[in-house]
């Protein structure tokens, strides 16, 4: 009987330790469950529990690596074939020479601004021109020529002691059938300021007293006064010629021109005037007749010749 009951209270504090125990553990845990912010302290206790695998701060636990698979047996190397012997080096071959480049490309290369002046002599007189480059085979320019000077002439048996001025604006174009020549087609316009003004000389009649041979007919000196005549030209005039030198050439900057061309400037406009032709109807006559005869005289240069040469300079 007595060990009965020992064996009861044994078993009543064993049940009761346990008991004691697990009301322990369930009082120490619950403030972790109901502390939500807690959840690191508890996962640093018990770091393999559930509600710690996505939290920071913790080391996952890496999960267990997938097998690997079966290896394969590796062949045996392959020898290695000798290689060939590198030939020796050749001899570098030089680089070919660039082809020549065609003449207009040099030309081209060595273009210039397209413009020069040039100064010349000829018959129209002495002067100067500005030269412009419209096309390869074209150009077209403007210039002056001037030149005055005095001399004698005698017509129609009176000498005049003569005051010439030479006076003209050309304004050409110059047309090269071949760009490549210098040989060129002039055509174009020149305003004529071209004039002429003498005092004619008296001369000596059959009684050895001075006169003037007018119209066919003898004056005295006294009955005429001074005779005077004028001579000018149309004020423009067509002009037409050839000519050698092309001043706005690609590449050059000196060089030669000539022109060889003629200018129509038409028959003169004569004018004969005296003092004594005023009061004198015949004096009056004779001096339109003699007019008229002065003008055929120089109706011979209608057609001026026009023969200059001249330097050039292109910018």
């Amino acid at each position: 009987m007595a060990q009965n009951i020992g064996l009861s209270i044994k078993i009543f504090y064993g049940v009761v330790g346990i008991l004691t125990t697990l009301a322990i553990d369930a009082s120490l845990s619950q403030p972790l469950q109901a502390q939500d912010t807690d959840l690191e302290t508890l996962c640093r206790l018990f770091p393999l529990n559930s509600r710690c695998q996505q939290v920071p701060g913790t080391t996952p636990v890496p999960p267990a690596p997938a097998p690997l698979p079966p290896t394969q047996p590796v062949p045996p190397t392959q020898p290695v074939p000798p290689t060939q012997p590198v030939p020796p080096a050749q001899r570098p071959v030089p680089p070919a020479q660039p082809a020549p480049l065609p003449p207009r490309t040099l030309r081209l290369l060595e273009e210039r601004s397209g413009i020069a002046v040039s100064g010349h002599v000829g018959t129209p007189g002495i002067g100067a021109q500005v030269t412009g480059r419209i096309f390869p085979n074209l150009n077209a320019r403007i210039g002056f020529s001037g030149l005055s000077f005095n001399r004698e002439f005698t017509e129609t048996d009176i000498t005049y002691d003569t005051d010439v001025d030479l006076r003209t604006i050309p304004a050409f174009v110059d047309y090269f059938p071949n760009e490549d020549s210098g040989f060129r087609i002039t055509g174009g316009l020149v305003y004529n300021g071209n004039q002429a003004s003498g005092v004619a000389q008296t001369s000596t009649n059959d009684e050895g007293l001075p006169s003037y041979q007018i119209g066919g007919t003898s004056f005295d000196v006294t009955q005429v006064g001074t005779l005077q005549a004028e001579v000018d030209f149309p004020d423009f005039a067509p002009y037409i010629g050839v000519g050698w030198g092309n001043p706005v050439a690609f590449g050059k900057r000196w060089g030669f021109f000539m022109d060889l061309g003629v200018m129509f400037q038409r028959s003169p406009n004569v004018s004969l005037t005296a003092p004594g032709g005023a009061s004198n109807p015949i004096l009056a006559s004779a001096l339109e007749r003699e007019r008229e005869n002065l003008e055929d005289e120089l109706s011979r240069f209608r057609f001026y010749p026009v023969l200059q040469v001249g330097v050039t300079y292109q910018f």
